[in-house]
């Protein structure tokens, strides 16, 4: 009898702390935003959270690291890296990304007086062909996560976060009507904006007199740097993608001639030399990013010494 009233009381605490869940849906939902975050592809290469360790490399906050505001760096962080990146993903298309959840592909959102088949039906409900489901699951609780951010962070980073929104748009347009590979845009979101707004939110020296400095001019060159590199990771035999690493490379040693840092030049021919030996040979050119990544970072300090 003992035994019995034991067993039942067992079976009571577990139906109280672990109640049967008849519905899948209800698990894991405490989110009204629900994200994701995760290692995307190689580490080791020019992304956007790469432009911004440059950026502080060329402003000298990482030689003095009580100069930085770590929570505006933070901030800036989470906008380039992921929020950015999730947007930028979009123009990629369904493809890019991360499956949603089985039940949340069956969900209809059901509203007061929403007629089914109606245009605000198929903007809230879900179906395999359609963009505006996309637009308003994805795209929209994207930019506004990004927005939100960039509000914090001030006028620039609203400014540049409009810009992301307007190259994803423009890359899934060119993308699917042209079927234009959007790599130019997709090196602006990568390394330019990402590194200008650091260099701006962190040490205040872009948007300012004069306005080339040898700072800009090499945000520059290393975004056609890394608009040759994606069209050569893409197609090896790209020799317009090989033109552009050429000429960005022949302007970085001039603007660190004429910064007074050629010591710098034979650093950053030992980085640059993987890269083209693997193009000659025919060989695969994923190497050459971490080689390409550590050239990046070699640039923005020598920008730094000439300063």
């Amino acid at each position: 009898m003992f035994t019995a009233t034991s067993s039942r009381l067992t079976q009571l605490l577990r139906s109280v702390v672990t109640p049967t869940v008849r519905n899948e849906v209800t698990f894991s939902s405490s989110a009204a935003l629900n994200a994701q975050f995760w290692l995307g592809h190689f580490l080791w290469r020019p992304t956007a959270v790469w432009g911004v360790l440059a950026a502080l490399l060329a402003n000298g906050l990482l030689i003095e690291p009580a100069l930085i505001n770590w929570q505006t760096f933070v901030l800036v962080v989470l906008l380039v890296d992921p929020l950015w990146g999730s947007i930028w993903r979009l123009a990629a298309g369904r493809k890019a990304l991360l499956p949603l959840d089985a039940h949340a592909l069956a969900y209809q959102l059901w509203m007061p007086y929403l007629q089914p088949r109606s245009p605000a039906q198929k903007l809230l409900g879900w179906d395999s062909t359609g963009v505006l489901p996309l637009l308003f699951r994805i795209a929209l609780p994207s930019v506004i996560l990004a927005g939100g951010v960039a509000l914090v962070l001030g006028r620039a980073a609203i400014a540049m976060t409009v810009l992301v929104i307007l190259a994803s748009v423009l890359g899934w347009t060119l993308r699917r009507s042209l079927r234009f590979s959007p790599i130019l845009l997709e090196s602006i979101v990568a390394i330019a904006l990402p590194w200008l707004l650091t260099a701006h939110q962190l040490a205040g020296t872009v948007f300012t007199e004069p306005w080339v400095t040898p700072q800009l001019l090499l945000v520059g060159f290393l975004t056609l740097h890394h608009w040759g590199e994606g069209r050569l990771l893409r197609n090896g035999q790209d020799w317009f993608a090989a033109g552009l690493l050429a000429f960005a490379e022949v302007c970085i040693v001039m603007l660190l001639i004429v910064a007074q840092t050629p010591l710098w030049l034979a650093v950053l021919a030992i980085f640059w030399l993987p890269g083209w030996v693997a193009l000659v040979q025919g060989q695969p050119l994923a190497r050459a990013n971490f080689w390409w990544l550590l050239a990046l970072l070699a640039c923005a300090l020598a920008v730094r010494m000439s300063a």
